[in-house]
């Protein structure tokens, strides 16, 4: 068999060069499709953060009825003036309320850990949301997540 000829070796390229763009364009339009994927998981998963920090604003307020505002019935009722009222003043002791960060996720529980700075120091807020995203659980412990 007779070997190609050198210059015939160029005319092969451009349908190299092609198939690498068209590879190029499936892996970068693959890459933005699971880009896309993960952002939007991404933004449900900071539903959580910004539900923890609104009920932890309004625990700090002593405002019952921005905490129970997003809570499912069963968790609304469980939350009484005293209870709300104690926790508010702990939350006042350790100082002004800085903000919070998730320190801990157990997405098939729904279960959200989170560090509430404050002045004076740390709490630990425990989350849990129910099947449609209410809050079915909210629990402030002392002290920065272990």
């Amino acid at each position: 068999m007779a070997a190609l000829p050198r210059a015939a070796l160029p005319a092969c390229q451009p349908h190299h060069e092609r198939a690498t763009f068209n590879m190029n364009k499936f892996l970068l339009s693959t890459l933005l499709i699971a880009t896309l994927g993960i952002a939007g998981c991404g933004g449900s998963a900071g539903n959580e953060q910004k539900l923890a920090d609104q009920v932890t604003k309004a625990v700090y307020n002593d405002d019952m009825v921005g905490v129970t505002a997003n809570m499912d019935s069963e968790a609304a009722q469980q939350v009484t003036r005293a209870s709300l009222g104690a926790v508010s003043d702990l939350m006042h002791r350790m100082g002004n309320y800085q903000g919070l960060t998730e320190t801990g996720t157990d997405i098939p529980t729904h279960r959200y850990t989170f560090d509430a700075k404050f002045d004076h120091g740390d709490l630990t807020i425990k989350l849990r949301l129910d099947a449609d995203g209410k809050i079915a659980g909210y629990h402030v412990i002392t002290g920065p997540p272990a």
